[in-house]
């Protein structure tokens, strides 16, 4: 007898949801290309991409470019800022 596979739902991370959201409307208000943003902030489109469906978490790094680019308050994309 060989066992059943079954699929298992990624959980998903409502904070990395929220942020990425946030991230894409602010990058398409300031008609920002994936491309453009990912290569300011030092990552490829896919991982900005990746940022934007909140299926890959924002490091704090990337953070102080992204509010940058974007002309966010710092405490928009992390709730620990000042």
């Amino acid at each position: 007898m060989t066992k059943k596979r079954t699929a298992v739902a990624k959980i998903t991370n409502i904070d990395d949801v929220r942020i990425g959201r946030i991230i894409a409307l602010a990058r398409d208000h300031k008609r920002l290309s994936q491309e453009d943003l990912a290569s300011y902030i030092g990552c490829d489109r896919t991982t900005l991409a990746g940022y934007e469906r909140g299926g890959r978490p924002l490091p704090a790094n990337r953070i102080p470019r992204l509010v940058d680019a974007l002309g966010l308050e710092p405490r928009i994309l992390d709730p620990n800022a000042a």
